[in-house]
């Protein structure tokens, strides 16, 4: 929040909103209101989400990952569980750099790349 602070007239709309999203964030942490990691299956692609636990932010809440993407995993996801990354791509017609973005935020940790087996590995 300094960061953008620091900006002061330099700062863009997107650091203005990110700035107002970060004073909710803090209110919640006073509160002491957990957050919940994002989650491929259990994130809304655009809303919060109560749950016993805590709060759980939606998938588009992932820097760059916008609405659209979201939107098309939470319909991909319908059809069940994704096989792989590549079952992924495919059916929620992400590109290269969504699929990074979810890799960074941790929703593809322990997914296989593709639904191919190894025979030599």
């Amino acid at each position: 929040m300094k960061e953008i602070e620091l900006l002061a007239n330099n700062a863009t709309q997107k650091d203005g909103a990110m700035y107002e999203t970060l004073e909710i964030v803090n209110e919640m942490y006073e509160r002491k209101i957990t957050f919940l990691p994002i989650d491929l299956y259990k994130s809304n692609a655009v809303k919060f989400k109560m749950e016993d636990d805590g709060i759980r932010p939606p998938l588009n809440s992932i820097p760059g990952f916008g609405t659209i993407a979201a939107q098309g995993v939470e319909e991909a996801r319908k059809q069940g569980e994704f096989m792989s990354i590549d079952d992924l791509r495919i059916r929620a017609k992400l590109g290269n750099s969504a699929i990074e973005m979810l890799k960074n935020a941790g929703c593809l940790d322990g997914m296989s790349q593709s639904n191919q087996m190894s025979l030599f590995g």
